[in-house]
């Protein structure tokens, strides 16, 4: 490790786009019914791309989409949330839960680039987050650090609050080749269990900062990219992280899943999926397993030893490609899966639809 001191573009788009703040209430305070359908329309997908879910502190389910609005699931109706309800726009992403339990996330115009804005659900009304000093335009990724501080990224920067200010955190300047010339710029951010933070950028690799200084993980290292996106740090302290493609010109596919151990990459070669392709999204259940979604192959579940591929969908589609933006387990151990196409739960070996109709329960 270097020592610094102080599908898809599109996945890759969608992904992207998921304090104390004072706020200010929205124009409505529930959102609008869905609307009554006829039978054949009850199998609706509920969004194209669905975000999500995720609990709040009341058990209700939300999602977020691309560009149809927010959804609440209270267990008895789905509801969805539009600008008349509060929204910026339909475009919500970056759905995360503060310490308290309380639902944020991001509402922004539907043209990537446009503006967005910091919003929050308090049992009863969506709430545009007030600007404080500092508080950057056009906010993306809110997400809170393990002492409850607040980050938010904002044309590509990340962005802290500090004694209720909001202060830029500049990574270091660039030191490897700019291999990504899209004018896209993801990055996202974790903390781990020891205090280090971690920022992914999408061609200087990975960055950790331990407080004082940064330390950089890129290919030197043995990533197989330096565009990069951090997953989570499981239960032993390997960092999950996803190493993507879609930036370079060559079209070399080098896109795979990773851990970083402290001291080494691994990869899974044999695992069809997990190289030479990009993953999105990976998450640690509460016995501590690794589930991933393999773009255009499957779901897989690692128990540390062994990979388990769930391929099986209801009803079946055979064009179906696994594209998927997000996994959750919810408060009853529910895996939840938002893919390309809708919205699935894994009941038993079987990813089953879930559209406005349902299933839900």
């Amino acid at each position: 490790m270097s020592h610094v001191l102080l599908p898809s573009i599109l996945l890759a788009v969608i992904m992207a786009f998921g304090c104390h703040l004072a706020t200010e209430p929205a124009a409505a305070t529930l959102g609008s019914m869905v609307p009554e359908l006829q039978d054949s329309a009850g199998h609706q997908q509920v969004a194209e791309y669905p975000i999500g879910p995720i609990e709040d502190s009341d058990g209700n389910l939300w999602l977020g989409s691309v560009g149809s609005g927010a959804m609440m699931w209270d267990g008895e109706e789905l509801r969805y949330f539009h600008a008349e309800d509060g929204l910026l726009g339909d475009r919500v992403t970056g759905l995360t839960l503060d310490s308290a339990g309380q639902l944020w996330l991001v509402s922004a115009e539907e043209n990537l680039g446009g503006r967005s804005a910091l919003m929050t659900w308090d049992g009863a009304t969506l709430a545009r987050a007030k600007h404080p000093t500092g508080f950057p335009i056009n906010p993306v990724r809110p997400y809170f650090d393990n002492s409850g501080v607040l980050w938010v990224q904002s044309e590509g920067r990340f962005h802290r609050e500090v004694n209720g200010d909001f202060e830029p955190f500049p990574l270091p300047e660039p030191n490897l080749p700019r291999t990504n010339t899209t004018g896209y710029e993801p990055k996202n951010m974790r903390q781990v269990r020891n205090g280090d933070h971690w920022f992914a950028t999408s061609d200087q690799g990975a960055f950790r900062w331990d407080g004082e200084d940064f330390h950089q993980l890129t290919t030197a290292d043995g990533l197989p990219t330096n565009n990069v996106s951090l997953h989570l740090e499981d239960r032993y302290g390997n960092l999950w992280l996803s190493c993507f493609h879609w930036h370079l010109t060559t079209g070399d596919q080098r896109g795979a899943l990773c851990m970083w151990d402290g001291k080494t990459v691994t990869s899974f070669p044999d695992v069809p999926g997990l190289t030479e392709n990009e993953v999105y999204s990976v998450l640690e259940d509460r016995d501590g397993n690794i589930w991933m979604c393999a773009t255009g192959h499957g779901v897989y579940r690692y128990d540390g030893i062994n990979f388990k591929a769930f391929t099986q969908i209801q009803p079946e589609n055979p064009d179906f490609r696994f594209g998927c933006n997000s996994i959750y387990q919810d408060r009853k151990g529910r895996l939840w899966f938002g893919f390309g196409g809708g919205l699935y739960r894994l009941d038993g070996d079987t990813l089953v639809n879930v559209t406005r109709g349902g299933p839900w329960d």
